[in-house]
């Protein structure tokens, strides 16, 4: 939802002003219809390309982002997006931008780029010409010299290179939002926190129907289950956001932000359950639920996925879950896992299943031998697999 109330931070007429978010490969358009419905434009107003969505929207905008999505990485301010041929197109498209907004006389700021493409130079040497292009813009307009820090820096800029377009904008997030920071047991095969969102997403959970990850490992997808249900901000875990310290939000009370963002939580009754086969993993996502605030909203139980009958007392309408994709497991014995998951699952009428694997040929053979419904399947980018969600019904 849209929080109107923060016009109150800015006044009537808040600026408007062009951004871009990054998200995981292959939920971008997941990540579109999420920032249309937190800001309440249309979704023909975003556009999508590769791992990032565009859009126009208001600077009180930035803070609604940071606290409340759950599929972006980051969100910038975007300050040029133009084609380039060369170093000195860079430095000259930089150079002409006023940085005066963003970056404070008393402020060190960094530059990270990244190039994606063939060229004849490297993202080192984009960060070197872009840092000295910012330098000598304020320097032209401020008659002052920026200092530069690139441990720990007040203000970081983003340029990115794809073949011969060149983006720059300024990061408002600080690190990745999909590290929402409730996590105090790490997983060694831990979902992303974005991925088990757009999982849900692509489940159509309604809230009220029951649910059920029932190779739970850390507790990611019941956890962020839990907060979409219960309308609780992901944000409101983090310590820092990167836009706390652009000029324009110096005078945002971000504890009483915070506050009111708590108080929109509700503490109704959802049918949320988390299974996992290993004592050890289980007792990790109770800490993580937790963490979270929302131990009480979640069951969990020690149990078998390949037995679920025997585990669960009602009847879930949805299943989502991130099986064990073989990457430790001999072949015969993942194809074993999945064949038996899958039929116990066919055992429960009316479900709606998503998994996420990067062993999707099995998991794919193994739900047409069930004669189960594939109703969905999109590729995406788990850190470096390349994996598949499958949706489908029994």
């Amino acid at each position: 939802m849209k929080m109107r109330w923060l016009s109150d931070l800015f006044g009537v007429n808040m600026p408007s002003t062009y951004l871009f978010a990054t998200t995981d490969i292959g939920i971008e358009d997941l990540a579109a219809k999420e920032v249309s419905s937190l800001l309440n434009i249309r979704g023909t107003s975003v556009e999508i390309t590769t791992g990032r969505v565009y859009f126009r929207a208001k600077e009180s905008d930035i803070i609604t982002l940071n606290y409340w999505s759950r599929t972006l990485n980051k969100i910038y301010i975007l300050l040029a997006r133009e084609g380039i041929e060369s170093l000195s197109d860079i430095y000259r498209i930089a150079k002409s931008i006023d940085y005066t907004a963003y970056i404070a006389k008393n402020q060190r700021f960094a530059v990270r780029a990244e190039r994606h493409g063939f060229h004849n130079f490297t993202s080192i040497d984009i960060a070197r010409v872009v840092g000295q292009a910012i330098i000598d813009s304020y320097l032209d307009s401020q008659g002052h010299r920026l200092k530069v820090d690139l441990e720990e820096p007040d203000v970081e800029i983003y340029c990115m290179l794809r073949n011969q377009e060149l983006i720059i904008g300024v990061n408002t997030s600080g690190f990745s939002l999909h590290k929402r920071n409730y996590r105090v047991y790490n997983h060694p095969a831990a979902l992303k926190t974005t991925l088990a969102a757009a999982m849900i997403m692509l489940s159509n959970w309604d809230s009220k129907s029951g649910f059920i990850d029932p190779m739970c490992g850390g507790g990611t997808i019941v956890i962020e289950a839990a907060l979409i249900a219960r309308n609780i901000a992901p944000g409101i875990y983090r310590k820092q956001f990167a836009f706390t310290k652009l000029p324009m939000f110096t005078y945002v009370d971000m504890d009483d932000l915070k506050s009111k963002f708590m108080s929109l939580a509700n503490t109704s009754y959802y049918p949320i359950e988390g299974i996992d086969i290993s004592p050890y993993h289980l007792e990790g996502a109770i800490m993580n639920a937790m963490s979270a605030g929302v131990d009480d909203t979640i069951v969990f139980k020690v149990g078998d996925a390949r037995k679920l009958r025997d585990y669960i007392d009602f009847e879930p309408r949805v299943i989502v879950t991130n099986p064990p994709y073989g990457i430790r497991m001999h072949h015969r014995n993942l194809q074993k896992l999945y064949h038996d998951f899958i039929f116990s699952v066919k055992e429960i009428p009316d479900v709606t299943i998503v998994v996420i694997t990067a062993a999707s040929r099995e998991m794919r053979q193994i739900v047409s031998k069930a004669d189960l419904e594939l109703v969905h399947a999109r590729k995406v980018l788990h850190g470096k697999l390349n994996s598949e969600i499958l949706v489908f019904n029994t």
